[in-house]
């Protein structure tokens, strides 16, 4: 087998006798140390020896010139990191207390010796440990110190120990005062219980918002935390200064109640106008009615009453659409119960548009499933989604196109669709069609008629019925306009 390799160590002997220094190096090597040793036995030579630091001393307690106790004292005021080993050839137990005391991690008698090896790898295992803790303390003060965050460190008290600059210049908050004194009177209660839960053990804590004091009477918003130093008594307190992102919040929670009360306020408005247009135009469409009926108007003059019949017509269906989605934002939209034959409301609706697709030159197909189920709702408003779906059809078709309507049972709900072959919509304007007031760039480019409610009254008037509504749109090949609804 190859012989094991002895470890390097570098040593500092304090000691007059050449000869007891040759038998602590002998030890060594015994031992399985490789030692690189200088003797030294006088203070300058000890402090010499010292500018190119050893791994380890080892002092003879009663060198005449310079003892181990000097040198002891010499390596703790010089904050020099070595561990030092007190030799002897005697030592009454007050003189090892005493080397102990300062600063030794071990003494020997000189007749024992066979236990120096055991005592310098403990000593050097020990300082290991020593310069990793100090390191990681440093790793530690410059994180705190530096941290970006308020922090500050306490007993279970609540006594401050200590505060990085971030917490100090946020609230002035300096050591040895209560860390509560920082945070709000109202607050206060919510930290005092973090804390002694933490201590309690309960871990599994979050953060939450403080309010805090600062010097000058004001007050910020912080998002605290706090943990439990391990094995140190100490509590380690976390301060996030979010008073920004709370004014933010505010003003945007302020923002948006503004713009619900516009929003309300032109509901309101909206309502108020259509109810106070409406009654007018009921009395102008009604002597529209009555100068038609009169047999002594010429073509010319009819050609004139039917213009005006039409534009109060359209008028009056703005209105009407106004009114309804004004009901849908407040709330206040009443919809009826009732059994729906949605084959009679299809047959319906579709005579009613009929003469309209004729003279668009469109064709309209209706498939609808024998045996369709019946559905419960209200009649009126079903039949007003369905007019409005086919008006749409007829706006975005052109001559010679078609429209066809389908109504079939399917999991459970009544599906209709309308489906037209029409100029399609775009896909970055779909999700839209839905919105309220939304007018795609087609109907905008064309002039085509519209307020831009029809959809999105549909959509409320069928979801409030438990259904849903879809559609699907492939430019230049046409759109297609699905709704289900709960069968019975």
């Amino acid at each position: 087998m190859p012989a094991e390799v002895a470890t390097p160590l570098s040593v500092l002997l304090l000691e007059d006798n050449p000869d007891d220094a040759e038998l602590l190096v002998f030890e060594l090597r015994r031992a399985g140390f490789a030692p690189d040793w200088r003797r030294v036995d006088s203070r300058t030579e000890f402090v010499e020896a010292l500018e190119c630091p050893p791994q380890i001393v080892l002092a003879d307690y009663s060198v005449p010139q310079f003892g181990a106790l000097e040198a002891l004292h010499l390596l703790s005021t010089g904050h020099q990191d070595i561990p030092a080993i007190v030799v002897s050839g005697a030592m009454s137990e007050e003189a090892c207390v005493d080397a102990l005391r300062h600063g030794a991690v071990d003494y020997l008698l000189k007749d024992r010796l066979t236990r120096l090896g055991a005592a310098v790898e403990h000593a050097l295992a020990q300082q290991g440990l020593i310069v990793a803790s100090r390191e990681h303390e440093q790793r530690f003060r410059t994180a705190f110190d530096h941290a970006p965050i308020g922090m500050a460190v306490t007993d279970l008290d609540g006594r401050v120990v200590e505060v990085n600059q971030a917490l100090f210049s946020m609230t002035g908050l300096t050591p040895d005062t209560a860390f509560v004194d920082i945070i709000v009177d109202d607050d206060r209660p919510m930290v005092t219980d973090h804390v002694k839960r933490l201590a309690a053990g309960d871990h599994q804590l979050g953060s939450f918002e403080v309010r805090l004091c600062q010097p000058g009477g004001e007050t910020v918003w912080g998002q605290y935390s706090a943990s439990l130093a391990i094995g140190s008594g100490h509590v380690v307190h976390q301060i996030v200064d979010v008073t920004d992102r709370r004014r933010a919040a505010e003003a945007l929670q302020r923002s948006v109640e503004e713009l619900q009360e516009l929003d309300r306020l032109k509901s309101d408005f909206i309502a108020t106008v259509s109810h106070e247009l409406r009654t007018p135009l009921t009395s102008i469409r009604g002597y529209t009615e009555i100068l038609a009926d009169d047999p002594e108007l010429d073509s010319a003059q009819r050609g004139i009453i039917g213009i005006i019949d039409r534009n109060g017509q359209r008028l009056m269906d703005l209105i009407e659409d106004l009114l309804t989605f004004s009901s849908i934002e407040s709330g206040q939209l009443v919809l009826g119960n009732g059994p729906v034959q949605m084959k009679q409301l299809i047959d319906a609706a579709g005579e009613a548009v009929r003469p309209v697709l004729e003279s668009a030159g469109l064709a309209l197909s209706l498939d609808i499933a024998p045996d369709l189920p019946i559905v419960d709702g209200d009649g009126a408003q079903l039949e007003r989604v369905l007019l409005n779906l086919l008006s749409n059809a007829v706006k975005f078709s052109n001559p010679g196109g078609a429209v066809l309507v389908t109504a079939k049972a399917a999991n459970g709900y009544v599906v209709l669709s309308v489906e037209d072959s029409g100029v399609g919509i775009p896909d970055h304007e779909q999700g839209n069609l839905f919105t309220r007031f939304y007018r795609t760039s087609d109907a905008q480019r064309r002039a085509i008629n519209g307020s831009g409610l029809g959809l999105a009254i549909s959509k409320a008037i069928i979801e409030a019925h438990g259904g849903w509504i879809a559609l699907e749109s492939t430019v230049d090949v046409g759109t297609t306009i699905s709704f289900g609804l709960p069968a019975m």
